[in-house]
């Protein structure tokens, strides 16, 4: 399952270059398109995982961001 991110930068928050790391650190990729950044899970347990460790990354960024998961 692929698992697409897009964010929503706030000009209040840290740099998007220190935000797009912290997500990087993740697993999180680069794509063009409809989204920022794409990772792979094997499965939902490894979905979950990954929605809670990203929440953490993100929190008090003052970053919004939408999820999109696609089985493929």
């Amino acid at each position: 399952m692929k698992v697409f991110i897009k964010l929503f930068f706030s000009s209040e928050g840290p740099n998007p270059l220190e935000i797009l790391k912290r997500v990087r650190e993740l697993g999180f990729q680069p794509v063009f398109g409809n989204y920022d950044l794409m990772k792979e899970v094997k499965d939902i347990d490894e979905y979950l995982q990954l929605v809670k460790e990203l929440h953490e990354k993100l929190k008090g960024t003052k970053v919004f961001y939408n999820l999109y998961s696609a089985k493929e």
